[in-house]
């Protein structure tokens, strides 16, 4: 496991389409939106072809199903607000959702195209965005403006539409009292920070989302190259800050790996949360040669299989476990992971 895909856990490439003679989605009639979703889908799935995804249509996915999505990034909060005339396509894939290509129809825009990959890869990302919208756009018009780009309901997605997400794991600079100092840079070059499970949510698990703020104004490519000049930037920034921790490991950091690890090694129940905060600190321990009989462990796969519902789903769970149920079944899943030996009784 590269250790640059410990700190760049995933790579997200989106661009947001409207339709010509539609209105936006915030002002258009359900008459409308029903009419778009029939129309994308219809298309898409012309003489049964890309028989390698699959649609769903929101409205009639189950709670868990919904939750499983939000948890794995394909869909957003919004989407789950007012299922009525909404639809996912999501291409079918081999690697247990590891890699991610989808179509959102109805959400904000019209369409938002979207591919999510392991570890830093924006040009890999992207290029399956355009492979996507090439195939829409022979069949459908974007609405588009000479002088502003691609039309959206949202002012700071004009341009390009393009927005780049990366999810960064630095335990190093967040324990080490710079986390502040690296979000006021990161602001101050058009990037915009929000923590792992989106606006407005706590910090977990020392992970960021970082993201392009603006799309207008720069072509795709420049987009793509100065995000990834920032990735390679924040890799050696959270390398120079563990290089720092190691010469002198404070106690304080020393006390927090360990009691991470002795937690998952005698308790009998582990929360979501609590899940992310000690794996976090696991990988930090073994970094800084702290924990050595650890097994090793890809973070971000690790935690695309802790979420509630994929382990409802994985272990054929009752739909509403209490949480006891849940939280004995995580902690099971991550000792196993990490070859972790469970307190004898």
């Amino acid at each position: 496991m590269s250790q640059n895909n410990q700190v760049i856990l995933s790579t997200r490439v989106r661009v947001s389409r409207n339709l010509t003679g539609y209105k936006f989605n915030s002002v258009s009639t359900n008459l409308e939106k029903k009419e778009i979703l029939n129309l994308v889908k219809s298309i898409f799935f012309d003489n049964n072809k890309n028989s390698d995804f699959e649609f769903y249509n929101i409205s009639r996915l189950s709670k868990i199903q919904r939750q499983f999505f939000l948890e794995r990034h394909i869909l957003s909060p919004e989407m789950t607000y007012k299922l009525n005339f909404k639809g996912l396509i999501l291409k079918k894939s081999k690697k247990s959702l590891d890699e991610v290509l989808s179509i959102l129809i109805n959400e904000e825009d019209h369409l938002k195209i979207q591919s999510i990959v392991a570890g830093l890869d924006i040009e890999k990302a992207y290029k399956n965005v355009v492979v996507m919208e090439k195939l829409l756009e022979r069949r459908l018009k974007f609405a588009y403006d000479k002088d502003f780009g691609y039309l959206t309901s949202s002012p700071v997605n004009l341009g390009t539409a393009l927005r780049i997400s990366i999810a960064v794991h630095i335990p190093a600079i967040i324990i080490s009292g710079k986390v502040e100092e690296f979000i006021k840079k990161l602001n101050k070059i058009g990037c915009m920070v929000k923590g792992f499970l989106g606006e407005n949510s706590e910090v977990i698990g020392n992970i960021l989302l970082v993201a392009n703020q603006m799309s207008l104004g720069k072509y795709e490519k420049q987009f793509i190259e100065e995000m990834n000049a920032i990735c390679l930037n924040i890799i050696d920034e959270e390398k120079e800050a563990l290089e720092e921790l190691k010469k002198d490991i404070p106690l304080i950091v020393e006390d927090s790996v360990m009691r991470s690890y002795g937690i998952l090694t005698n308790a009998r129940l582990l929360s979501y949360y609590e899940a992310i905060d000690f794996i976090s600190m696991i990988n930090l321990g073994i970094d800084l040669g702290l924990i050595k009989d650890v097994k090793p462990f890809n973070l971000y796969n690790l935690i695309n299989i802790l979420g509630d519902s994929n382990l409802i789903i994985n272990f054929k769970l009752k739909l509403e476990p209490d949480s006891d149920e849940l939280d004995k079944v995580r902690m099971d899943v991550v000792r196993e992971k990490l070859a972790i030996k469970k307190l004898k009784k």
